[in-house]
């Protein structure tokens, strides 16, 4: 949609449609980029990666993800079965 077709249809002038754009433009990109310590977190975590093959990658997080769930299964066990309400 042009400007000109918005302020027809809402009948703002372009100085509040503009604003409006920039405003939501703001908000959009506040969404999008991460906060300096997840892109920070997010970086060293791609760094502990960079020179591992995809082999052993996949190993190592197909190990990971198997001691997490072994960790969640002797807690059911300790507990004696799943929690109910």
């Amino acid at each position: 949609m042009t400007l000109r077709r918005i302020m027809r249809q809402s009948g703002l002038p372009p100085e509040v449609l503009l604003d409006l754009g920039l405003e939501l433009l703001d908000i959009a990109s506040r969404k999008l980029s991460p906060s300096p310590i997840k892109r920070q977190a997010v970086g060293l975590g791609a760094a502990r990666w960079r020179n591992v093959s995809p082999e052993e990658r996949s190993k190592a997080l197909s190990l990971a993800a198997q001691a997490r769930w072994a960790k969640h299964r002797s807690a059911a066990k300790g507990e004696g079965g799943p929690k109910t309400k």
